[in-house]
């Protein structure tokens, strides 16, 4: 098991059903969804999500395992973040990740996903990571850039995308 991974102030571990109502609050707020394709989450379709992700295996390939990123002082689950694993390239990943925007530019999305981009290196052997973000969210490129990344052509109109090589 890859996670929960532990860092001086968060815990990035697997959702549980208890995690619902914290997820809703920020997964559907208008500042995280502006880069986002497609519609929050109804409450069911939500918590479907969170407990599908709940039961998935680690190890399961071409799929989607989001996990989420509880703030240890506070003790509720403030953003989210993942990773999609192919089956055809088992050393690659593509991450993924929203925090709510109480917690924003307070580098808690860097301290979450420099973690689990250590982890899934170590832990889960993958020798390169993509990711993509809307070409208008500054903020999720710098963050990609920061950790690491390179910024890559991407022919996609209006996305940005971005890999790193181990």
């Amino acid at each position: 098991m890859v996670l929960p991974i532990t860092t001086e102030r968060l815990v990035v571990r697997p959702f549980t059903t208890t995690d619902l109502d914290d997820f809703l609050a920020y997964q559907s707020h208008p500042d995280v969804r502006r880069h986002l394709q497609g519609q929050p989450h109804t409450d069911e379709a939500a918590a479907s999500y969170v407990a599908a992700q709940a039961a998935l295996d680690d190890e399961q390939r071409d799929a989607w395992h989001d996990w989420a990123v509880e703030h240890r002082g506070l003790g509720r689950v403030i953003g989210n973040l993942g990773v999609y694993l192919p089956a055809a390239s088992p050393a690659e990943g593509d991450l993924g990740f929203q925090f709510s925007p109480d917690f924003h530019g307070q580098g808690f999305a860097r301290e979450a996903a420099t973690a689990l981009v250590g982890a899934l290196r170590s832990r889960w052997g993958l020798t390169r990571i993509t990711a993509s973000c809307d070409e208008a969210n500054a903020a999720s490129a710098r963050l990609l850039l920061a950790l690491g990344f390179d910024e890559v052509v991407d022919e996609t109109e209006g996305r940005r995308s971005f890999e790193l090589l181990s």
